[in-house]
């Protein structure tokens, strides 16, 4: 219960101090006195040239990583080390338990 309410706490910590990171990029676009990250992976331009030197799979793979790699930033950190606490947590209590041996007076079944 100690892991489970550790990662618990450490979850609702980051899920506090992360609030909205700003997003990285390589340019930014303004519309209307508002200002925009243009991701790398949104642009047409990067997109067709991925596509021309590594077909449908280099794009694949490219929002795959992009993908994975969000998961370690900000808000999305908080839940990641939620899940991974109770997962912990419940393997802990699962398969942490002596198995159910019979008392040493009574013979085996064997």
């Amino acid at each position: 219960m100690v892991i489970l309410l550790a990662g618990l706490l450490i979850a609702g910590l980051i899920y506090h101090r992360a609030g909205n990171l700003p997003d990285e990029g390589l340019s930014y676009e303004f519309v209307d006195g508002a200002v925009y990250v243009v991701d790398p992976g949104d642009s047409k331009l990067y997109r067709r040239e991925l596509e021309r030197f590594g077909g449908k799979a280099a794009i694949f793979a490219d929002d795959l990583n992009r993908w994975f790699s969000s998961l370690w930033k900000g808000r999305r950190l908080a839940f990641i080390v939620a899940l991974f606490s109770i997962v912990i947590a419940f393997g802990i209590v699962r398969f942490g338990r002596a198995p159910d041996l019979p008392p040493p007076d009574q013979p085996s079944d064997r």
